[in-house]
C-alpha cells in the first residue's frame, strides 16, 4: 500500500500530518482558491483519505503537496 507525496512514502509517522489537495485546473498552484489543507487519515493503494475539516475525501496522493 505504497502512496508518494512529493517523492517521499507515507509512513505511519504521516498521520496527522497537513498536506494541501491542489485539485487538477490549478496547475500544482498551493494559492488557487480551489486549494484546500487538510490532515492525512489513513491510505490505501488507491487513495489518501486526507480530512478537509468538515469531510474526510479519498484523494489521489498526486494531487497533494506537504505543508
Amino acid at each position: 500500500m505504497c502512496q508518494i507525496i512529493e517523492k517521499q512514502e507515507i509512513t505511519q509517522l504521516d498521520i496527522g500530518k497537513e498536506v494541501i489537495y491542489t485539485p487538477p485546473h490549478a496547475n500544482g498552484n498551493i494559492n488557487h482558491p480551489d486549494s484546500e489543507r487538510g490532515t492525512i487519515k489513513s491510505w490505501n493503494e488507491k487513495f489518501v483519505f486526507v480530512d478537509y475539516g468538515y469531510n474526510t475525501k479519498a484523494t489521489p496522493a498526486r494531487l497533494l503537496k506537504w505543508n
